[in-house]
């Protein structure tokens, strides 16, 4: 379940009589060390972020290749309707992600112009997870904005994610 204070929706989704997407659960890459008394210790990927599968099938956050230049590397994207930031996320660290066919409110994304219709990708190194701006062909495409592009005022940018997000346009 997402935090209470999380700003990540889904809004729609592609077909009304189906399901948003393939939902799938996967456990995370290196999670945290329980604490000093067993406890659990927040992770570090956040409700609305945007994950791959690295090589052993576990939840990374996800970081844009050039999918021009090493069209194999490119993975799949999913966007994680919970993360590892809560207590319950926390305790089993699993992820439950979607891989495209809605729209979405996330406040995971990189200050720029987003208007509607823009192309947005997702970012690498301090920018992994985070939607960005679309500037190259070489970028994965993972949506586009939605018709209500950027909230300033809540903080969330509206994105709609086709099925088959994270490869070359």
């Amino acid at each position: 379940m997402s935090l209470l204070n999380s700003k990540f929706d889904i809004v729609s989704v592609d077909n009304p009589m189906a399901l948003a997407a393939i939902a799938q659960v996967l456990a995370v890459d290196s999670p945290p060390a329980l604490g000093i008394n067993g406890t659990p210790q927040p992770g570090v990927i956040p409700p609305g972020a945007i994950i791959e599968m690295n090589s052993t099938g576990k939840a990374v956050l996800a970081s844009a290749v050039d999918v021009v230049a090493a069209p194999l590397t490119a993975k799949m994207a999913f966007v994680t309707l919970d993360g590892n930031t809560d207590l319950s996320g926390a305790f089993v660290q699993k992820l439950t992600v979607l891989a495209g066919g809605f729209t979405m409110l996330t406040d995971q994304f990189v200050a720029g112009a987003y208007v509607p219709g823009a192309q947005v990708s997702y970012g690498s190194g301090g920018n992994a997870g985070k939607v960005i701006l679309r500037t190259a062909v070489t970028q994965p495409l993972l949506g586009v904005v939605g018709p209500a592009g950027l909230d300033s005022v809540n903080g969330v940018l509206q994105v709609i994610v086709p099925q088959g997000a994270g490869f070359a346009a």
